[in-house]
């Protein structure tokens, strides 16, 4: 019995078959004869005494040399093989001497500067001969294999945790959005996921919105309208807009249906908006807010905090978004301006004088591209909550081209072409950027009425900073006004 109470597995006994023609084939069998019957019988074969010490090692593979293991002859068995298979050489001998033969145990010998020697060692004792014979199995093959299988697991295994990781953070996203989102099944138009804005907007849980038919959450008017819409988004491969009561409640929604392809099948995204939540003065719903359809240029409405009320189709276009409700309700810094200092120079300036024009600012559409724009703004005062309403022109480069007048000839002309061959490059370059770095200073002071510490926000320079450049350039007494 073993320790842990199990049975101890016993070594099998082969089943012998000795040959017949002994006397005739092996009576008079030279010994180099019967060396190399033992050597060829595996791919290493070890003579070990009973006492455990190598007495001879013979192999055919000469990439067993690198091991050396002729160099084994004197040593104990078990000092030649790792410290881990110590154990296994005492289970090979006693098994041996105890049945005659052992079963197989993989042992590892050591080197000094590269991998370990896996061998299968079968001990056998043989009747009448002095020594012990261990055959070995060269495993170096399978272990190579082996390692092979182990790395292509590890990194299964690897791509199954980024998988993993990248479904749990994109759910969590989907779940934090507050945009209420519902995923469904283009075949069965069966809810697929349901995010819990969609499920707060239908008062409800998103547990109980999977798996449930779209038309049963549609009013049964507004079914049918529905399911072409659905099948025009498919048929087209565009996204479709329309307005259906849900789930029972007495205000509508505007469903925003847009098709993709998931595994080989038509899925659709179908984002949720109440409509009348932006039914006030300037909401999207039409009312007061149809004249700013009628203005050719972008134009966006928003409160005195700069949070969007009310956008036109062309502020659409020149962000790259297809449907107003993703802006309304978010605040206008999102797209306008290099920064949030922009938004609050002209919320400002917008308090103190009710009107500002040619207010010069970066847009920032859905794609990551920035362009330059012109603002002119007007404060509404006359309704309970005061309005902004900004109106957005592109600023075309011609009209940022300046003349720059200066006491030092190489930066007195705009021509740079003229100084080539006259004036080193770097000091072309260093003139330039001084040039540069003095116009946008001098700009940032205008657009902050000579507020410096909203310039040094607005240039991306701490305080300090822009009053050593202030002093570099002469500018210490620049008003903002010149």
């Amino acid at each position: 019995m073993m320790p842990d109470g199990k049975m101890e597995k016993q070594p099998s006994k082969p089943t012998h078959r000795l040959f017949r023609q002994t006397e005739e084939i092996f009576g008079d069998l030279p010994a180099d004869v019967a060396m190399a019957l033992a050597a060829h019988g595996a791919d290493i074969t070890l003579l070990i005494s009973r006492e455990g010490d190598v007495l001879d090692a013979s192999y055919s593979d000469a990439s067993l040399d690198a091991y050396a293991p002729q160099s084994w002859s004197g040593r104990l068995f078990k000092d030649v093989v790792t410290m881990e298979c110590v154990d296994k050489v005492d289970a090979l001998l006693d098994e041996c001497i105890k049945h005659g033969t052992s079963r197989p145990h993989q042992v590892n010998h050591a080197k000094a500067d590269g991998p370990d020697l896996p061998i299968e060692y079968t001990l056998v004792r043989i009747e009448k001969f002095p020594a012990l014979v261990a055959f070995g199995k060269d495993l170096r093959r399978f272990a190579e294999i082996q390692q092979q299988l182990m790395r292509a697991q590890f990194e299964l295994e690897r791509e199954y945790r980024r998988i993993r990781e990248t479904e749990a953070r994109y759910r969590v996203i989907f779940h934090k959005m507050e945009w209420p989102v519902l995923v469904l099944d283009g075949e069965q138009r069966k809810v697929i996921d349901a995010n819990t804005a969609a499920a707060s907007a239908l008062q409800t849980k998103p547990a109980k919105l999977s798996g449930e038919p779209l038309t049963s959450l549609v009013s049964r008017p507004d079914r049918d309208k529905v399911l072409d819409a659905l099948s025009a988004a498919r048929e087209k491969g565009t996204s479709r807009t329309i307005s259906a009561h849900m789930n029972a409640l007495p205000n509508p929604f505007t469903l925003q249906l847009d098709p993709f392809r998931e595994s080989g099948k038509i899925n659709y995204l179908v984002s949720l908006s109440r409509t009348a939540d932006s039914a006030d003065g300037f909401g999207t719903a039409g009312g007061n807010a149809d004249w700013i359809e009628t203005i050719p240029e972008a134009v966006a409405v928003t409160d005195v905090n700069g949070s969007v009320i009310a956008i036109n189709d062309r502020f659409l276009d020149v962000v790259h978004i297809l449907n107003k409700t993703q802006l309304v309700g978010r605040n206008i810094n999102s797209w306008l301006g290099a920064s949030n200092v922009d938004m609050q120079v002209l919320l400002a300036r917008l308090q103190e004088e009710g009107e500002v024009n040619n207010f010069m600012s970066v847009l920032r559409d859905a794609l990551g591209d920035t362009r330059p724009v012109r603002v002119n703004a007007i404060l509404d005062r006359n309704l309970e909550d005061m309005r902004v309403v900004l109106l957005l022109s592109e600023h075309a480069a011609r009209e940022t081209q300046v003349r720059v007048h200066t006491a030092n000839t190489a930066a007195a002309t705009s021509d740079f072409a003229e100084l080539i061959g006259r004036v080193p490059l770097k000091e072309l370059i260093r003139e330039s950027v001084d040039v540069i770095e003095k116009l946008c200073i001098e700009a940032a002071l205008r657009q902050t009425e000579n507020n410096r510490a909203s310039a040094a926000d607005l240039l991306g320079l701490s305080r300090q900073s822009l009053y050593i450049k202030l002093k570099r350039h002469g500018l210490e007494g620049f008003d903002g006004t010149s």
